[in-house]
């Protein structure tokens, strides 16, 4: 990622702050639309589930500068999701969901360099995590 990438993300993760929950919710929500099997992969509390998802975006944007540790949090959250029986199609479908719930709340402010910049932090994520996985 170009340092430029990594400002907007933390300037646009700083404005979706106070809107995160309604983020979440959003997000999983399509997500399961997207890809409906994925719901067998939620057990439990649900609002606890949707809350996983951005604080892990919460760990990767807070280490984004600390390549060690974004590489670490990574590699366990592949290994994790792996013995979850998350699949690379569920990657996929949680990436578009990101994106899509993304566009929706913060609405003229996505713009499209910081649509890219979150899908490139997005690929490097899942792409490691795949790998990760594999090792598994």
């Amino acid at each position: 990622m170009t340092p430029e990438q990594v400002d907007l993300i933390r300037i646009s993760f700083d404005a979706m702050w106070p809107i995160r929950r309604d983020i979440a919710a959003l997000c999983y929500s399509r997500f399961v639309e997207l890809d409906p099997d994925a719901r067998d992969l939620f057990t439990g509390d649900i609002e606890r589930q949707r809350m996983k998802v951005l604080d892990m975006i919460t760990a990767l944007v807070a280490s984004l500068d600390e390549r060690p540790m974004f590489q670490s949090l990574i590699t366990l959250s592949g290994h994790k999701h792996a013995r979850l029986g998350v699949q690379p199609s569920h990657y996929v479908a949680m990436g578009e969901a990101l994106m899509w719930s993304l566009e929706r709340k913060l609405g003229a402010s996505f713009t499209p360099e910081l649509r890219e910049s979150w899908r490139t932090l997005y690929a490097t994520a899942q792409t490691e995590m795949l790998r990760s996985a594999a090792k598994t």
